[in-house]
């Protein structure tokens, strides 16, 4: 989980998007298209767009990356 984390954040940096870790163990993406929440430590490390009915199921760093740049889960 660490790892992906900082991941995420090389990636951020890469793309221009800010990172905001909370205690409860969720990332927070913002700075792109659209922001996006992520449990990296949870079950089924899910990500979500704000504002989405539904999120994506057991997402890596480059995942959430591709959702709030370009809208797309890939």
């Amino acid at each position: 989980m660490a790892n992906d984390i900082k991941e995420l954040k090389r990636l951020c940096r890469e793309e221009e998007l800010d990172v905001i870790e909370y205690p409860d163990g969720r990332v927070f993406v913002v700075g792109g298209i659209v922001n996006v929440h992520w449990w990296p430590s949870s079950k089924h490390r899910t990500a979500y767009a704000e504002g989405a009915p539904r999120g994506h199921k057991f997402s890596k760093p480059k995942n959430v990356i591709n959702l709030a740049t370009k809208g797309v889960w890939q």
